[in-house]
């Protein structure tokens, strides 16, 4: 065996130590004490100025949130912005729609004779020689007397000879 003294076991962890600084000789002490004494309750003062300052900020939370549901630029204004920014979009492309049908017949125009006929034909009543125009008047409905239901009588005098029909 060897001549070694033996050595106590070392402790797994080191004991704990409380946080207390060092008093070093000719220093001297700290200008400030250190923090106050934390108190719960509080002064009457101090518990008049928190209630106040969570009463300010309760009453600018809910102006705010008012401000947000119907103020100028609130809820239903926006909404309503949303409605009308959706239309215009609607119309928008139905318009775009409606520049293309027409680009294409504006080249169809300009690049196909049967077209320009067939426009100059049907709008403006042109006929090639030889060809016949008849007019058609009327909805297609025979022009004479209406027929009365029997309980309809025609007045006995002259006075009331309102929605008469009168034939040659």
């Amino acid at each position: 065996m060897s001549q070694t003294a033996s050595r106590p076991p070392r402790p797994r962890h080191a004991p704990a130590r409380s946080f207390r600084p060092k008093k070093r000789p000719g220093q001297p002490p700290l200008p400030f004490p250190g923090p106050p004494p934390v108190r719960r309750g509080g002064d009457d003062d101090s518990r008049r100025r928190r209630h106040l300052v969570r009463l300010l900020f309760s009453l600018l939370t809910a102006i705010l949130i008012a401000n947000a549901l119907v103020g100028e630029r609130g809820l239903p204004a926006t909404l309503e912005i949303r409605r009308a920014h959706r239309e215009l979009t609607a119309a928008i492309a139905a318009l775009r729609a409606e520049n293309v049908r027409l680009q294409h017949e504006a080249e169809r125009l300009r690049s196909d004779p049967a077209a320009i006929e067939g426009l100059a034909r049907g709008s403006l009543g042109f006929v090639r020689p030889g060809e016949r125009l008849f007019i058609v008047t009327g909805g297609g409905a025979p022009a004479g007397p209406e027929p009365r239901p029997a309980s309809h009588r025609a007045p006995a005098s002259g006075a009331d000879a309102e929605g008469l029909i009168v034939s040659d």
